[in-house]
């Protein structure tokens, strides 16, 4: 793995889990791991996303799977306080319309 690249995935409780570092195509694999099984338990889980420093499209890609992956179990994935380089790719992609986004 490059250093340059690293991505931390940490659950902090009550289904929220803290995203920090570089989301790219050599982190994806890694959140979908950490935070599948969260998303395939069903309920509410919260990507906290305030120190996720940068998304490409295959980090874009691997939020959509772990959306689909917790839709298909009954539940809801919720991206919280993206900063605004994340926020914007999100926007321009049309994909605030797909998840729901707090503060």
């Amino acid at each position: 793995m490059d250093p340059g690249t690293q991505l931390t995935v940490q659950p902090v409780g009550d289904g929220v889990v803290k995203i920090s570092g570089e989301l790219d195509i050599r982190t994806c694999d890694q959140l979908e791991h950490d935070a599948g099984d969260l998303a395939d338990r069903g309920g509410r889980l919260v990507l906290d996303l305030s120190e996720l420093t940068f998304c490409d499209s295959t980090g874009l890609a691997g939020l959509v799977r772990l959306h689909k992956r917790a839709e298909a179990a009954g539940g809801t994935l919720v991206l919280r306080a993206p900063v605004p380089r994340v926020h914007h790719l999100l926007s321009l992609t049309g994909l605030t319309r797909l998840f729901p986004i707090e503060p």
